[in-house]
């Protein structure tokens, strides 16, 4: 039993945000009037952004452009 909250506890802390930040990045929907910019995002990934820090920037409206 103890093994089994121990396995929980493991997984809440190290997996959960990172399926949080996904989820969060997969269902955002830009503000009205604005739009994302795939080229930016890409430019990043490009120039050696990891995918993690690319995400984490979408998630705060780093790549909204106006229409």
């Amino acid at each position: 039993m103890e093994t089994l909250i121990g396995l929980a506890v493991i997984f809440c802390v190290c997996f959960l945000p990172g399926i949080i930040t996904n989820v969060k990045f997969d269902n955002r929907m830009p503000p009205e009037g604005y739009k994302t910019d795939y080229g930016a995002m890409s430019h990043d990934l490009a120039m050696g952004k990891s995918k993690n820090e690319v995400m984490s920037k979408a998630n705060r409206g780093g790549y909204d452009v106006k229409k």
